[in-house]
């Protein structure tokens, strides 16, 4: 489980009967104290309203939405000015700010992208080489923003093999 930054998002609220108030800043312990299994998780999340309490005066609350993940499946938890929303991550993956379901969306930008060698679309009047390996990657995001961090997560989670060894898995990201 991890917490990441979601600053001008996170919206946390006021204490409510009924509910199982939880400050972020105890969220990841009452979760895990609690759970072995997302399944687990998504059950006791029905309950939570994250509350807007400090860890001490001194300290402001942290701008959080959280990633957690067992085995078999992936949530993110936002608590924003909707409220608290729960989503199923199909991919896996999680950076900061802004909102996972616009992460998701966001994703759509890249449908061209492929990890085969991509055929000549430019025109069938000029022959065009394949110089390189990694061709079909041409348009991956390069910045360092949180958006463009979670298409490149997302795309190398999803295409990475799984080898027979460690070392034969880590080379795969190291192309000479």
């Amino acid at each position: 489980m991890a917490g990441l930054n979601f600053s001008g998002y996170a919206d946390y609220k006021k204490i409510e009967e009924g509910k199982e108030n939880v400050s972020p800043f105890e969220f990841i312990p009452w979760v895990l104290g609690q759970c072995s299994t997302v399944d687990e998780a998504k059950k006791l999340l029905k309950n939570l309203n994250l509350v807007n309490i400090n860890f001490s005066d001194e300290l402001p609350l942290s701008p959080l939405h959280w990633l957690l993940a067992d085995k078999e499946q992936s949530i993110v938890v936002e608590s924003t000015k909707e409220g608290l929303r729960v989503f199923d991550n199909p991919v896996g993956v999680l950076t900061n700010n802004p909102t996972f379901d616009y992460q998701l969306f966001n994703l759509n930008n890249y449908r061209v992208l492929s990890t085969r060698t991509p055929k000549n679309n430019f025109s069938d009047q000029i022959e065009l080489d394949i110089y390189s390996r990694g061709m079909g990657g041409i348009g991956l995001p390069g910045d360092l923003s949180s958006v463009s961090r979670f298409v490149k997560a997302t795309f190398t989670k999803l295409n990475s093999v799984s080898r027979s060894s460690e070392y034969e898995s880590i080379s795969q990201f190291f192309i000479f």
